[in-house]
């Protein structure tokens, strides 16, 4: 007889989970993948007593890997596979963030982002809803063919499958808003914790930009996370400021800096 779940195991695991609750904003994705996707994330923490002072977590569940370098951990670079392309999120010493993109620059085309994590909780939040003939609603599974004309115009690698395995999870949340039967933008939120849910993957078809819809969509996912009785987290770009702006206007604040390279 096998045990797989033994007491190190459980003592990890209710580390990882306290440190969740206390600070959901670094530690929301270490305990998503963890929990629901171990068999494709690897995770290296620097446990100091009984606090993890920083982790490397690698989510391999996408063509191209997510990195989080998060808080104090030495020689995190040992721990990251760099043979192929990466998404890395570091908030961490900046003496680290420069070593890494110096080492990536030397092997890959290397693009590098100051971004924002911006969060909304319910006494903050401020809907948005568009007039018109504009309809906002939730995605289904036979709108399959128009997310798909989006994800091909966003040149998205998100094969049909993927995006009916998106429509069809309980963690995957896509709005859209739609003119005359035809989708015009979109928003998602593609991680769902009781506590807190990730909003992103917010487009918009060029020729329909600048006329509210990426906001109203986005309020639209907020909305039903605040319902919900989470709180609704996004990342963005620092040189974003048109989509800062729609943030904050929705009730949005920015909580943590962090560098995206990609690679």
């Amino acid at each position: 007889m096998l045990r797989i779940f033994n007491k190190l195991d459980r003592d990890i695991l209710a580390l990882i989970k306290r440190h969740y609750l206390n600070d959901p904003i670094r530690f929301t994705y270490l305990f998503y993948d963890i929990m629901y996707y171990p068999e494709v994330t690897e995770a290296y923490l620097s446990i100091v007593g009984n606090d993890i002072t920083g982790f490397v977590l690698i989510y391999e569940g996408l063509s191209c890997p997510a990195v989080h370098i998060i808080g104090n951990i030495d020689e995190p670079l040992d721990y990251i596979p760099r043979d192929r392309c990466l998404r890395i999120y570091a908030e961490t010493r900046p003496e680290i963030t420069r070593q890494l993109i110096s080492e990536l620059m030397a092997r890959n085309d290397v693009k590098v982002h100051q971004s924002l994590t911006m969060v909304c909780h319910r006494d903050s939040f401020k809907p948005f809803s568009l007039g018109g003939n504009y309809v906002v609603r939730r995605l289904l599974i036979d709108d399959l063919e128009e997310l798909a004309k989006i994800k091909e115009m966003q040149g998205s690698k998100v094969s049909r499958v993927e995006l009916i395995a998106r429509l069809l999870s309980p963690h995957w949340h896509y709005y859209g808003v739609f003119m005359n039967g035809k989708l015009l933008s979109i928003a998602t939120a593609y991680l769902k914790l009781p506590e807190v849910w990730v909003v992103g993957d917010v487009f918009t078809i060029p020729e329909h930009r600048n006329r509210g819809l990426a906001k109203a969509v986005t309020s639209a996912v907020t909305n039903d996370a605040m319902q919900s009785g989470a709180m609704a987290m996004l990342h963005v770009y620092e040189e974003n400021l048109p989509a800062i702006k729609a943030y904050r206007r929705l009730g949005y604040v920015a909580v943590q800096e962090f560098t995206l390279i990609v690679s």
